[in-house]
């Protein structure tokens, strides 16, 4: 099969979403399969492009990391013109997008006849609230739903100010949808995206958690190792997070952060107001394989954000390597084995500073929640990509839906 991936960022900006399209990319391709993403420019010098059409785009400040397709006409002109080069015909259709390029996707997949599956990745609704507000949120929902609409030739729905109207908008033409958490999966169905969304959850890398071995410690006395890694921006709570640490002050025990985006000044200046710099360490950002192999040297990997996360890959690789999680919504716990998680009560700062006192004094007592044997709990990628291969199987056999 020739699967055509289309997806809102360049794989080598910073996010789960993207570090999962290139393993889905990585074992596809070992089955046997091509894999082609159609991606936004990145604007560095360094960037892979293998494999990858990149579509004209603007950089979204203030770092650049991140870009925007401004037209899709002219992305829509571009991702003809560089396939009709590869003279390798589509099979399957998969968008891996949550905006611009899930329209283009969606226009795509329609306009040549092809199956289509759809993963939504990402709780837009919550996102962009939390990053800009409510009336923002409206605002982008409105540009989105007309968007869509004239791309797809629908009509706008009544509701144009409703985020969820447009991922309605796209799932329409999918043969399937699916989502990366039950959770969200039922989210989906709730705002009446789709009536029925498949889970499948964004795997872990086979390779790299089989070349990891879990760190066992034996001394309950020395210094515990805790971790939170991330994406620096607002919904991920890292500045709520490093308040609650503050507040449980926690003998013995170090906080190391991993990381990169738009609070990282604010990040080390809370770090710096708040007296943390001897019990806190602000490490940037590292390669994916060395932070996960960093996972499984920590007592604990924490994860602070509520109802943003759809699946939240840093807890399910902490615990494909062996270490347990400290989370506060209760959503993302359900996902995981009960006996490697400690879960916050509430998602306040003093809940969570509590969730790390009773996690520290566990620890220390030998209840370590260790993840040795996750029982039939996997997240392997080997085994999503043999489930999701079928499913594109099918919609093959389908037709295209719309």
């Amino acid at each position: 099969m020739h699967i055509l991936f289309f997806a809102d960022h360049h794989p080598d900006s910073l996010g789960g979403v993207q570090t999962s399209l290139m393993l889905q990319k990585k074992f596809l391709e070992r089955a046997g399969h091509t894999v082609t993403m159609v991606v936004s420019r990145r604007f560095r010098r360094n960037r892979r492009l293998e494999g990858m059409i990149e579509v004209p785009a603007l950089p979204v400040p203030p770092t650049g990391a991140y870009s925007i397709e401004p037209s899709l006409k002219l992305a829509y002109r571009t991702v003809q013109r560089k396939l009709a080069k590869m003279a390798m015909p589509v099979d399957i259709v998969h968008i891996q997008a949550d905006m611009w390029g899930a329209i283009l996707g969606a226009a795509w997949a329609k306009d040549h006849g092809l199956p289509l599956v759809q993963t939504v990745h990402t709780n837009l609704d919550v996102g962009i609230s939390h990053t800009f507000g409510k009336t923002l949120t409206q605002r982008v929902a409105q540009v989105m739903n007309a968007w869509a609409a004239s791309m797809l030739g629908h009509e706008a729905p009544k509701n144009t100010k409703d985020i969820w109207a447009f991922k309605e908008q796209i799932s329409r033409h999918a043969n399937f949808v699916t989502s990366p958490s039950g959770h969200f999966a039922k989210e989906l169905v709730k705002h009446k995206v789709v009536a029925n969304a498949l889970v499948f959850p964004n795997g872990v890398d086979d390779d790299v958690v089989e070349g990891i071995r879990p760190v066992v410690h034996e001394d309950k006395n020395r210094e515990l190792d805790f971790v939170w890694a991330g994406r620096l921006s607002s919904e991920k709570r890292v500045t709520e997070f490093i308040g609650a640490f503050q507040t449980a002050d926690l003998e013995n025990v170090h906080l190391n952060i991993y990381g990169s985006g738009q609070l990282e000044a604010k990040v080390r200046l809370v770090l710096v107001q708040l007296g943390l710099n001897d019990k806190v360490t602000f490490h940037g950002r590292l390669p994916h394989r060395d932070l996960v192999a960093r996972f499984a040297q920590a007592d604990l990997v924490a994860q602070s954000s509520v109802g943003f996360e759809t699946q939240g890959m840093t807890v399910y690789e902490s615990i494909a390597v062996g270490t347990p999680v400290l989370v506060a919504d209760p959503k993302i716990a359900a996902e995981l084995p009960e006996a490697n998680v400690w879960l916050s009560k509430t998602p306040s700062v003093d809940d969570m500073a509590r969730a790390m006192t009773r996690a520290a004094k566990d620890i220390r007592s030998g209840n370590t929640k260790r993840a040795l044997d996750t029982g039939d709990w996997s997240v392997l990628q080997s085994q999503i990509t043999a489930k999701m291969i079928d499913i594109y199987k099918q919609a093959i056999k389908q037709g295209p839906k719309l």
